[in-house]
């Protein structure tokens, strides 16, 4: 896949409670292929098995959201492991949402530096739910990557 397979300039969407980033970051992917989805449908459809008001998504590995994509028809894979190598090479290629455990948040990469032509430059382009959680705006840094990890990612194959 590549960048104009998918939306990656779709608007920023914040999170509507503090616990939900994972279900507002899997509806920005869906939005971003054309499926309107919004964050109440995928708390509805991830339902309390998978995200919860307390624990917010309840299982870091994001397999409870390639799951609940398969159930409406989007393929999808995840890695419980993700390295900085493994998210760069990803982003901007398709739909990938990252969830740092230390972070305890998920967000949206938008764009990496290999796919945009200019190879690793050490930050990735976000659509974060929670602009400026634990620091971290619109862009992650390698630095903070490695700091608020481990982190899983999710990422959309066909749609």
């Amino acid at each position: 896949m590549a960048a104009e397979d998918w939306n990656f300039r779709l608007p920023a969407d914040p999170q509507d409670y503090p616990w939900d980033c994972a279900a507002c970051s899997i509806a920005w992917c869906m939005r971003s292929v054309g499926h309107m989805y919004t964050e109440q449908d995928v708390i509805y459809g991830l339902g309390p098995s998978r995200i919860s008001s307390t624990y917010g998504l309840l299982d870091a590995s994001g397999a409870g959201l390639v799951e609940y994509l398969g159930e409406v028809g989007i393929t999808a894979e995840n890695n419980a492991n993700a390295t900085w190598g493994d998210v760069v090479g990803a982003a901007g290629y398709q739909p990938l949402a990252i969830g740092g455990r230390r972070w305890y948040h998920w967000t949206d990469v938008r764009m990496g530096g290999p796919c945009a032509g200019i190879g690793d430059v050490g930050t990735l382009a976000l659509m974060n739910p929670a602009d400026g959680w634990m620091g971290v705006g619109q862009c992650l840094s390698q630095s903070d990557f490695d700091w608020l990890g481990p982190f899983s990612a999710v990422w959309l194959t066909a749609w």
